[in-house]
């Protein structure tokens, strides 16, 4: 069967859901997916060097604006989708948000008379069940869906607590990039590349927002510098948190042990995996219920046989199990997180206990049985016919 796919952003800009959708389409038959999505810079090397049969719109950003005030936003892709519609024939439309993906694709299923799937990943269920009529909009949506897709474990429990039909909730967690299981990269490249010595070396990869912990971590740096000596924090990513975070750590005196490499690829990636002795994100639920979803950066420090410690709030539980390929804190416990960190990096043959057991757990999880997950679900909400409600 085939799919019209519509989400409003994708690679290259980088994030876990767009991960998430690029190897799930990719592992798709050729010609089955037909994507409509954002442009981003450097949009047009990559759908060229990837080969994927995508469209791509402006769906201009309002920062502030409601979600159902977006009307630009919505008219520019659902002209798009009726013209897939028409042109492709998809017996299902994936949707991979509420607003404003799945408000199209509802629209599109009601007047093509094909099911809907709507992707729930967890932050946006619960920022959104807060804000009144986006609220109810949302309910709306996700009752009336073929089928609700749950990246992790707690919007799956949201979706259920809204009362979507259980029968019609599917849990389908991510995965890991094959290739992060089969190369082997050079510990010392990523520790040469960015002046970094011998001593303990903490990773945290990811957005440089407020519930990833970027800011607890810096808070541990100076004691434990103190009982092991060299260690330093290496930060992959960007984010609007970054000059906060330069300033902390400046204003601690750490400023040289502590490492910004913005944004780096993918080889440059498996590099700060191999170098790091323990990757650590102890994100938090923030006031205005923004959380963790899946978290497909524990899924790949995992693969490079790391031990890895994160925040109990959101998906993350998904990807850890905790005493075993890792540890969960509440970084909001005084202790706990330095409890951990000095536990791992004070003990060689835990961390290496716990990586292996990271790996072989990661090693269980491929894309294409994820794409093969997904494809069967569309085709049985197919097989239901009828238009959504």
């Amino acid at each position: 069967m085939k799919i019209l796919w519509l989400t409003d952003d994708f690679l290259p800009h980088y994030g876990g859901s767009r991960l998430l959708y690029f190897h799930t389409i990719a592992h798709f038959p050729p010609g089955e997916i037909r994507l409509i999505t954002k442009r981003r810079p450097g949009w047009r090397d990559f759908d060229r060097r990837e080969g994927l049969s995508v469209e791509r719109g402006f769906f201009p950003s309002l920062p502030g604006r409601p979600p159902f005030s977006m009307l630009g936003v919505y008219a520019e892709m659902f002209m798009r989708g009726a013209r897939a519609m028409v042109r492709h024939r998809p017996g299902a439309v994936v949707c991979g948000e509420i607003f404003p993906t799945a408000c199209v694709g509802r629209a599109l299923g009601r007047i093509w008379r094909v099911p809907y799937v709507v992707y729930v990943h967890g932050e946006e269920v619960s920022v959104l069940k807060r804000l009144g009529a986006a609220g109810g909009i949302m309910r709306s949506i996700l009752a009336g869906a073929g089928a609700v897709v749950a990246s992790a474990t707690p919007p799956r429990d949201e979706a259920l607590r809204l009362g979507v039909d259980p029968s019609r909730i599917h849990l389908l967690p991510p995965a890991v990039d094959d290739y992060f299981l089969s190369c082997e990269p050079d510990p010392a490249a990523a520790r040469a590349r960015y002046g970094i010595g011998g001593g303990p070396l903490l990773l945290t990869v990811g957005r440089l927002v407020d519930r990833k912990g970027h800011a607890d971590v810096l808070r541990e740096l100076p004691s434990l510098a103190r009982d092991f000596p060299g260690v330093a924090y290496l930060i992959v990513g960007r984010g609007p948190a970054e000059a906060a975070l330069r300033r902390a750590a400046r204003d601690a005196g750490i400023g040289r042990s502590v490492i910004f490499a913005g944004r780096v690829d993918r080889e440059e990636l498996l590099e700060c995996y191999a170098a790091c002795d323990v990757f650590v994100m102890p994100n938090r639920e923030m006031p205005d219920g923004d959380t963790e979803g899946a978290c497909i950066v524990l899924l790949e420090a995992a693969a490079l046989r790391r031990p890895v410690i994160a925040g109990m709030a959101g998906g993350t539980a998904d990807s850890v199990s905790d005493g075993e390929t890792g540890f969960l804190v509440d970084p909001s416990r005084a202790g706990e997180l330095s409890m951990r960190l000095r536990q791992l990096l004070g003990d060689r043959g835990l961390r290496q206990r716990m990586g292996e057991a990271g790996r072989a757990l990661v090693s269980r999880r491929r894309w294409l049985d994820c794409a093969l997950e997904l494809r069967r679900i569309c085709a049985q909400c197919a097989a239901r016919g009828g238009p959504p409600r």
